[in-house]
């Protein structure tokens, strides 16, 4: 049985990810090929009873105990994906370790964060078939967020706080080879055009 690919959607407040996540499981299922989507923080009871918390917008945790609490939702999700990637299923994931990098380490300014990122890296990389980066610009995330009737505690941090995330994006994924950046500032059909070229090229790897 071949193994199934993992797929990372990674990227800036605003970005297109929830959009583009169901058009990918969409695409692989009429190409017959079985697929599961899922999330971080979540992924699993545990996951999703850790997302409340770290996205209310009242929380106050400093960002290491952030990243800390992400990482443990993380490896237990990280389980269940392995599982399922050794049954052949592609698993589709909404965000993953590069998050923590960029949110909690980069913008933070926190180097334990950082470091930590580092020393698990080559764990939670090893399987990564390809990471989507949505890009856009962040005067387009902050209008397309201002649109939303409800925000967690990243959405609502404003303009100032996307110029920080998307800076930092473009930062650590700048060597990265398996990164496929995608600009979500044009039209959503041309978006998937391109992701379904990149799709293909990965499903007759």
């Amino acid at each position: 049985m071949n193994k199934g690919k993992f797929i990372i959607l990674e990227g800036n407040e605003g970005t297109g990810k929830s959009t583009h996540l169901d058009f990918i499981s969409s695409y692989l299922t009429e190409k017959n090929i079985k697929n599961e989507i899922t999330r971080e923080p979540g992924g699993s009871k545990f996951g999703e009873s850790l997302r409340d918390m770290l996205l209310d917008s009242k929380s106050n945790l400093d960002s290491l105990s952030e990243a800390l609490l992400f990482h443990s939702a993380r490896v237990v999700n990280y389980s269940h994906i392995k599982n399922k990637l050794n049954t052949g299923t592609y698993i589709i994931c909404d965000r993953f370790h590069y998050s923590t990098l960029v949110y909690q380490g980069v913008v933070e300014s926190n180097k334990t964060v950082q470091e930590m990122h580092k020393l698990l890296d080559p764990f939670f990389s090893e399987h990564i078939s390809i990471i989507f980066y949505l890009s856009t610009t962040p005067e387009i995330s902050s209008t397309r967020i201002n649109k939303r009737q409800n925000t967690d505690k990243f959405e609502s941090k404003g303009i100032d706080y996307f110029k920080q995330i998307h800076k930092a994006y473009e930062t650590i994924f700048h060597n990265n080879n398996k990164v496929i950046k995608i600009d979500t500032s044009i039209d959503k059909d041309s978006v998937q055009k391109e992701i379904s070229k990149h799709l293909d090229k990965l499903i007759h790897e």
